[in-house]
């Protein structure tokens, strides 16, 4: 794919030893998997609402970053039409209670007004449900302290979405099929105007 080239490009292709940041296939699968469920079940219910696959390419930015063990985004995904979420927690890690807490935002999130209490977080809520998100890589990584967070001995999840949000909406009850694709060759020409810078 085009963007693979583009983060190459971007110096996020980051070759690490094989054994950091390695999820087991039953996490990797339990990472799709509910992500699907959970984003069935949005209400109002999704018009157009893609299923999200594993991705390779996602998973070797998100191990290169969590590697890093900071509690703050990656800058540079941003350009590149990625969005990301982050979780941390200590003990052994649980794949499924960091999606049912980003999950969990969703009950002080406003579909009508795509927002959420000043004193609120519904940020990673919004990106695991955006309609268009259709590919995920995610990583962990044991970190001894975090940067930005005053955690020792935790675990550092972090998974990349690709595309990120490109409207307003998280997702659309009744979108036209013309409106769909225009959002969908908004983010390839943003790709592409990558590509042509290199």
């Amino acid at each position: 794919m085009h963007w693979n080239v583009a983060l190459r490009s971007a110096g996020l292709w980051v070759i690490l030893s094989l054994a950091a940041g390695q999820l087991t296939e039953q996490e990797k699968s339990t990472i799709i998997d509910l992500h699907n469920e959970l984003r069935s079940k949005v209400q109002p219910s999704a018009t157009f609402m893609q299923k999200v696959v594993w991705d390779e390419a996602l998973r070797v930015v998100a191990e290169a970053y969590a590697a890093k063990c900071i509690w703050d985004h990656n800058p540079q995904l941003e350009e590149l039409s990625m969005g990301e979420n982050l979780f941390v927690g200590t003990g052994t890690f649980n794949a499924t209670k960091a999606l049912l807490d980003w999950f969990g935002e969703h009950v002080d999130y406003d579909f009508e007004t795509n927002n959420c209490p000043e004193d609120k977080m519904c940020g990673h809520y919004t990106q695991m449900v955006w309609a268009d998100s259709n590919r995920i890589g995610c990583a962990t990584h044991s970190c001894d302290t975090l940067e930005g967070l005053d955690f020792k001995k935790a675990t550092l999840l972090v998974c990349d979405y690709y595309p990120t949000m490109c409207s307003k909406t998280l997702y659309n009850t009744t979108w036209t099929v013309i409106q769909y694709l225009l959002c969908y060759k908004m983010q390839l020409s943003i790709i592409w105007a990558h590509i042509q810078i290199l």
